[in-house]
């Protein structure tokens, strides 16, 4: 199973989760991943158990997690004004 965050609208609602984020401007970096694991942990055991499994669904986030990473290497490599248009 390959489920990663391309279409656009998957980068919208990344980017509005980005953007609640910052309104927490107290948490740590640290924080902040504990939050977003957190919600993952609630979300994985939200799915319905008819049509997705528990190993279905943390293969979809692990492989979500490396895609997250590959990102931001990719961005970067690119150097420091990357993503500024």
């Amino acid at each position: 199973m390959s489920l990663h965050t391309t279409k656009p609208e998957h980068e919208i609602a990344y980017q509005d989760l980005c953007k609640l984020m910052a309104r927490h401007p107290k948490l740590t970096p640290l924080e902040m991943l504990a939050v977003a694991a957190n919600m993952v942990g609630k979300l994985v055991a939200m799915q319905d158990q008819r049509t997705t499994t528990p190993a279905m669904a943390m293969e979809i986030v692990a492989k979500n997690i490396e895609y997250g990473n590959q990102m931001v290497i990719d961005q970067l490599a690119k150097g420091p004004s990357a993503g500024q248009a």
